[in-house]
């Protein structure tokens, strides 16, 4: 009898230890907000649902509007750069000049070809005087007092005139043209921004010689506008689309920016999965580099103004904000 009250003691003892067990759990998972005391038994076997609508959070970079590798047109040696790491250049100006001792040469001999207008102006007196004197004839031959014969030979003389005349002309203008295609062929040895940006790197030192197969001599970056690039997991891109609003941090100096979202790749990347998304950011003050690694943020509809803006940010996001619903930064 004793041995059996010791058993039913020890398994009553051991009943209440585990009653006290699922008590404490309960009240815990009950104080963190897991559960509530009124959800139905089924809740602790479902997974949470995201009824609430999510931020889509992807990371990526900035890159210039235009990259342009700035080439000279002509061979040679390269006399001199007129530009510096990092200067601001306007459309048209000179970056660089190449020997064209040449070409000023030959710009000053069609010069003074096209300036040239002894034949012209003696072909231009004679054809003035056959004129005169074909109308001397005619008078005389309406009174009979000219041959026939001579009329005709005056008024030949007359058109051969007025042909010379003709190819003195054609003559001056052929050389005018030339002048031109010399002053462009010394033009051609400068090597000018074909936009205004800003000069990121220089490929050549003065004396160095440009050949066909390597022109290049400076990187020009046109920086009014930053483009913001990043990669969007092929099986979310259906919830985005051309205009709709975002939101661009940069991490380098914790700016936020309002944009909208400028364009969108139509194929997909073989390798990633991931489809390209492309942002525009002003950047009219150049006080934003292009590189930089920036985070894109879209809120859902339901959280933006009543004009389709997003609200007006300028601090850090929360670490929260910059979470997928899964959890997980993309």
């Amino acid at each position: 009898m004793k041995r059996t009250q010791t058993g039913e003691w020890g398994g009553m003892s051991m009943l209440r230890n585990r009653i006290k067990s699922i008590a404490v759990s309960t009240t815990l998972l009950c104080s963190l907000g897991a559960i509530s005391l009124a959800d139905p038994p089924q809740a602790f076997s479902q997974a949470p649902s995201y009824s609430q609508p999510q931020t889509l959070v992807y990371d990526g970079f900035t890159e210039p509007q235009h990259d342009i590798m700035v080439a000279a047109a002509e061979v040679g040696l390269l006399l001199s750069m007129e530009v510096e790491l990092g200067d601001s250049v306007e459309a048209g100006q000179v970056i660089g000049r190449l020997d064209d001792e040449v070409q000023s040469s030959a710009v000053k001999l069609a010069e003074m070809q096209a300036n040239m207008r002894g034949n012209e102006d003696a072909v231009r007196v004679e054809a003035e005087l056959q004129r005169q004197r074909v109308g001397m004839v005619r008078a005389l031959a309406a009174k009979d007092m000219a041959r026939p014969d001579e009329l005709r030979r005056t008024e030949a003389d007359l058109e051969i005139a007025e042909a010379r005349l003709v190819a003195a002309k054609e003559q001056s203008h052929l050389r005018r043209l030339e002048l031109e295609r010399y002053q462009l062929q010394l033009e051609r040895r400068k090597i000018v921004a074909p936009v205004g940006g800003v000069i990121a790197e220089l490929f050549r030192e003065p004396g160095e010689y440009v050949s066909p197969s390597d022109p290049v001599i400076a990187r020009l970056l046109v920086m009014d506008r930053l483009i913001g690039v990043f990669n969007v997991p092929a099986e979310e891109i259906g919830r985005l689309s051309i205009g709709t609003p975002a939101r661009v941090f940069l991490r380098s100096n914790g700016k936020t920016i309002d944009t909208k979202i400028s364009s969108i790749a139509p194929d997909i990347d073989g390798e990633s999965g991931t489809v390209q998304v492309r942002v525009e950011l002003n950047n009219r003050e150049h006080d934003l580099r292009a590189g930089d690694r920036c985070t894109l943020s879209i809120l859902p509809a339901s959280q933006r103004d009543p004009a389709g803006t997003l609200p007006s940010v300028s601090h850090r996001p929360q670490r929260n904000d910059r979470r997928s619903p899964e959890g997980v930064t993309r």
